[in-house]
């Protein structure tokens, strides 16, 4: 505990939030719906509030009839917090800078704080001084202003900081005491890490113990603050990467086999070519635009039919990918999608495909992370045998054994699955209900909630970095979008709930995408906000965007700009 004492205020908040999202990571739940093809799914249609309502937990209802047979026993489902509540659990923490973790109740023993609430935004040094707080056997705190030699008297009562000038008598409240709001007045160094106003959803606290034999300290924060321009600092880990397409960025088909996207024809030219040609100058534009905007950048494309064409056009994309994503602002690059769902012949020739895409670009650019993104058909169908059939028989390259055997023998970092692209297919098979253990029509929110049970069953997180690839939040040109109450409950189905799983970001499909002769939009005409969107910004760490700079609404700039409010992450298309 000394060890806590010494801490900063931006260590003790890191901390505390590193600890509620671990609570929130534990927690299996999950759903997720298809796109707009999925009748009553799609933004303007009319929801059955019957057919994807939340699991309640105080039910005893549990997520383990949605898992496979071949589930290993050890894989179990407990719930720490009811799934409709794991959003509203991490925005309470997270709101107003943390406001909740710094006023949170037990504080430490001890603790040292800066006198000004803003030090520590710009500097790691606490300029207006500190103040040293230790706790009385009352529940009281002394806390000695270092640089007046001010001593004040304070303490949370039911969420309210009280502040006096003189030692507390018999009660918390007299002449000398001033009711002050809950969130510190000053910005503290050591922060509570649980609070006796337990949020939302939330069945779990964390006492700290009493150290009051610490020795006072007082504390320079240390820790550096980087100056250089980047992507949010809260902004952690980043998933697997997935994408429809690379010129035009559909997805597949439920009830048909997607068409393989197009042969590259947009990537960047070797950098010794004297002059660029126009194609690249889109691509240009967005990296500079991302790079403004402070995202975090890959370069996304479809390297499988240049690989299918063979050895000469393999080798001209490659270089094309490397030399888009030698630009210092890239973090990597994106080479595959939906891998062996169509295009190959063989599991082997998907191996070869993979051992010679990474063995090119990993030494081509070193820093830089791969990833490739995949659809297993199959995991939508939780216990359903005669479903998990069916969808071996519809993608026999893409079952869940053949994608462990590719991500065990592939050399990258990320892969990013898609969700719901198969609703309209699994929808004719059924499944124990969750509630009622009755036989039901497996939805897309049991198909997703089935998926990502079984993707952590399997492990794929301890071989790259897993996330999902959203395609259901997009509406199509020319109709009107979900309305906020709407737009929450989606969210968080779609987003919210697979967060709460661990899995650690979800990107958006459908900035002016076209599919199937119609286009998708996240945002509104002339990129205004709508409340899908509104309600998106509140999860923008965890967000990324799928971006073709050949098909804007406004402009490159103009449009990354406002993507860049609601996501951390961007995905350009070559």
């Amino acid at each position: 505990m000394r060890h806590l004492v010494q801490m900063t205020r931006r260590e003790l908040l890191c901390a505390a939030a590193g600890i509620m999202i671990t609570l929130l990571v534990g927690v299996p739940v999950v759903a997720a719906a298809t796109p707009g093809a999925i009748p009553g799914s799609g933004p303007g249609e009319p929801v059955d509030p019957g057919a994807e309502q939340a699991l309640q937990v105080s039910r005893g209802e549990s997520c383990r009839d949605m898992l496979p047979a071949d589930t290993p026993s050890y894989v179990v489902c407990r719930w720490m917090a009811p799934p409709q509540d794991a959003a509203e659990v991490a925005a309470f923490w997270g709101a107003d800078d943390a406001a909740n973790l710094q006023s949170a109740q037990p504080l430490p023993a001890q603790y040292v704080r800066c006198n000004e609430k803003t030090d520590l935004s710009k500097s790691p040094a606490c300029k207006g001084g500190q103040t040293f707080c230790k706790q009385r056997p009352d529940g009281w705190y002394t806390c000695k202003n270092l640089t007046t030699d001010r001593t004040t008297y304070e303490r949370v009562n039911d969420g309210t900081r009280v502040v006096r000038t003189s030692p507390p008598t018999a009660g918390p409240s007299s002449a000398s005491s001033t009711a002050t709001s809950a969130t510190p007045t000053t910005a503290s160094a050591a922060t509570a890490v649980a609070s006796s106003a337990t949020p939302p959803g939330s069945q779990a606290t964390i006492d700290i113990p009493d150290t009051a034999s610490a020795a006072p300290t007082v504390l320079t924060p240390t820790a550096a603050v980087p100056t250089t321009a980047g992507p949010p600092a809260d902004y952690a880990t980043q998933p697997p990467g997935g994408n429809p397409a690379t010129s035009t960025p559909s997805a597949p088909q439920p009830e048909a086999t997607p068409t393989p996207p197009p042969t590259d024809s947009t990537a960047m030219p070797d950098p010794s070519t004297p002059t660029a040609s126009p194609d690249a100058m889109p691509l240009t534009a967005a990296i500079k635009a991302a790079t403004k905007a402070h995202l975090r950048i890959w370069i996304e494309t479809d390297l499988v039919d240049d690989y299918q064409a063979g050895d000469a056009q393999f080798h001209t994309a490659v270089q094309s990918l490397i030399a888009a994503a030698e630009q210092p602002a890239v973090i990597g690059v994106k080479f595959a999608d939906n891998l062996a769902y169509s295009g190959f012949s063989s599991a082997g020739d998907v191996t070869d495909f993979l051992t010679r895409a990474t063995g090119a670009l990993r030494p081509a650019l070193p820093g830089k992370r791969l990833a490739i993104g995949i659809v297993v058909p199959e995991l939508g169908c939780g216990p359903s045998q005669p479903c998990i059939r069916a969808m071996r028989a519809k993608a026999p390259l893409a079952t869940k054994q053949r994608v462990d055997t590719y991500l065990k023998a592939a050399d990258v970092d990320r892969v990013e699955i898609a969700s719901g692209l198969f609703g309209r297919a699994l929808s004719h098979y059924q499944v124990p209900h969750p509630r009622t253990r009755q036989p039901t029509a497996i939805t897309p929110a049991l198909a997703s909630r089935a998926q990502w049970l079984a993707i952590r069953a399997l492990g794929w997180d301890t071989l790259a970095q897993i996330g999902s690839r959203e395609y259901g939040l997009a509406h199509r040109s020319g109709t009107p979008g979900w309305d906020t109450a709407t737009a929450t409950v989606q969210i968080d189905a779609r987003v919210g709930s697979v967060v709460g799983l661990g899995v650690p970001t979800v990107t958006l499909w459908g900035h002016q995408a076209s599919d199937a002769g119609h286009t998708y939009q996240l945002l509104n005409p002339g990129l205004t906000p709508n409340a899908t969107w509104m309600t998106l910004r509140g999860l923008r760490p965890r967000l990324a965007v799928v971006f073709d700079p050949t098909a804007v609404e406004v402009g490159i700039a103009s449009d990354i700009a406002a993507l860049a409010k609601g996501v951390a992450e961007i995905f350009i298309l070559t």
